[in-house]
């Protein structure tokens, strides 16, 4: 029996991709109920408006929908298989359709032992290279069951995927299990490509060894850490140190406790890199002390990473804060799947509420359309305001001279069609 095909539906600008209907009846349910007629319709207007999608466009509107508890529809749209704008809610189909050959398979599947021998060389390097940064384990085991098995060009191929991907030259010490894998390799000249790779780590295997050379260059004295010799301005002479330790190591190797760590460093001098090691932290207080810190030096451009997990007090003032920030977006990632709930009295409180007035008489006086589509004070609106705030602007809008069709309105309908 078939089970249907996709369908590719042009667009503005693009191309995107649908089941039919029989294809449609195959898919798994998800964890969500699809939208109903009235989103569906809506949802196209925006996939016919706003492609072509990029940094995270649709994604964007996904999780609006997945916030008030709705997936799309997949006759309107499913992934393409060079898409990784979708939230982990659409694996089920994106695994389906290659498990039963309506697509091949590729870096958004997950490679395992069973379904290796069905992927292209290229396409599995992906695959590799993505298990291997979300589960080091499994990467080791398809090593050590499947990897084996392969001719020297697949495993060579393989252990050159295992590197920094692209944020440093070298390799992080998690990996460093799978480097050692291959130095029993069969192959004189994997085993020597193998050791080239641990050599270059100059004796740097773990994450404690470089705290240790942190350590060395951060000072901890008089209930201030911060560098003994500031690096230059605009360079991240130890990034890679930063990048391959943990917060709680580096506290150990300067001789303090993380709360210690968190409440002493000088968050301004020791900059972004020691900021990912706050963010990444599964210590919920020590993320806490740092947010609560940067909140009274009067930060707006919050990782939203900073916040998981903490006090719903310190949440709320975290977002507030968002909401003057000038990368208006970091509003809607910081909400996540609250997306779509701040109230007409809180969405007044938005920088870019204050010029969304404007942008819409600059179009209709003098045709002035803003720079990005993607930064339109109303696109944005539409992704993190409530029902009534987005009838509010839509009313204002229309009451200004624009259009109750205009396109610039899809956000805001689609919106209230949820």
């Amino acid at each position: 029996m078939s089970i249907g095909q996709l369908r590719k539906i042009k667009r503005r600008h693009a191309v995107t991709r649908a089941a039919d209907a029989q294809l449609a009846s195959h898919l798994p349910e998800l964890g969500l109920p699809c939208m109903n007629d009235g989103a569906r319709m809506a949802f196209r207007a925006i996939l016919d408006y706003e492609t072509p999608f990029g940094n995270g466009s649709l994604r964007d509107f996904l999780m609006l929908a997945e916030a008030r508890g709705f997936c799309a529809h997949p006759m309107d749209w499913i992934p393409a298989p060079d898409d990784a704008q979708y939230s982990p809610l659409y694996q089920p189909w994106v695994d389906w359709m290659s498990d039963n050959g309506v697509t091949e398979f590729h870096a958004g599947n997950r490679l395992t032992k069973d379904n290796w021998a069905r992927w292209k060389p290229k396409a599995r390097l992906a695959a590799f290279k993505r298990r291997m940064r979300e589960d080091v384990q499994a990467a080791h085991d398809l090593l050590a069951t499947v990897g084996t098995t392969q001719p020297a060009t697949t495993r060579l191929a393989l252990l050159n995927e295992i590197n920094a991907f692209a944020a440093f030259s070298g390799n992080y010490p998690y990996q460093v299990p799978l480097l050692k894998h291959f130095l029993a390799d069969r192959s004189a000249n994997i085993r020597a490509v193998a050791e080239t790779k641990l050599r270059a780590m100059n004796g740097l295997e773990t994450e404690a060894a470089h705290a240790a050379v942190l350590a060395t260059q951060i000072t901890a004295s008089g209930g201030a850490v911060t560098y003994a010799t500031p690096p230059a301005a605009h360079t991240q002479p130890y990034f890679k140190n930063f990048a391959c330790t943990t917060f709680d190591l580096l506290a150990k190797a300067l001789g303090l406790s993380p709360q210690q760590l968190a409440r002493q460093s000088d968050l301004k001098a020791l900059g972004s890199d020691f900021m990912l090691l706050v963010v990444l932290t599964g210590d919920v207080e020590t993320r806490s002390i740092v947010a609560s810190r940067l909140l009274e030096m009067g930060e707006t451009d919050l990782a939203s990473g900073l916040f998981d997990g903490v006090t719903r007090p310190l949440w709320e003032q975290g977002l507030r804060a968002t909401f003057k920030s000038h990368f208006w977006f970091s509003v809607a990632e910081f909400l996540g799947l609250e997306a779509g709930t701040l109230t007409p009295t809180r969405m007044r409180e938005l920088a870019c509420y204050e010029h969304w007035e404007t942008s819409v008489t600059n179009e209709i006086e003098s045709g002035k359309l803003p720079v990005n589509g993607q930064y339109d004070p109303l696109r944005v609106l539409g992704l993190v305001v409530d029902k009534d705030a987005a009838q509010a602007i839509i009313d204002l809008a229309v009451a200004l001279g624009m259009k109750e069709t205009h396109p610039r309105l899809t956000m805001l309908k689609f919106n209230l069609a949820l």
